[in-house]
């Protein structure tokens, strides 16, 4: 998955503006993205990319939008 396909799916669930999203956009203070948002962003993209589970180490992998993007791509590596 390429991070303009990323990007466009977190445009598309939480309806934030595509030129709004960029690798050190916090998920909750510059995207208002709450915790239900959360929960259909994770699940649209492991469906959307066919990615099994993944393995949160903490909260800060869900904390920006590089950081999320950085679990799932090595998620898809796998």
């Amino acid at each position: 998955m390429s991070f303009e396909e990323f990007r466009q799916v977190i445009a598309d669930v939480s309806k934030v503006p595509l030129d709004r999203i960029h690798k050190d956009a916090s998920f909750r203070d510059e995207l208002d993205v709450d915790s239900l948002q959360m929960v259909n962003l994770i699940v649209e993209l492991t469906a959307r990319f066919g990615l099994g589970s993944f393995n949160l180490q903490s909260d800060k992998d869900l904390e920006t939008v590089g950081s999320l993007y950085q679990l799932m791509t090595m998620e898809e590596s796998k």
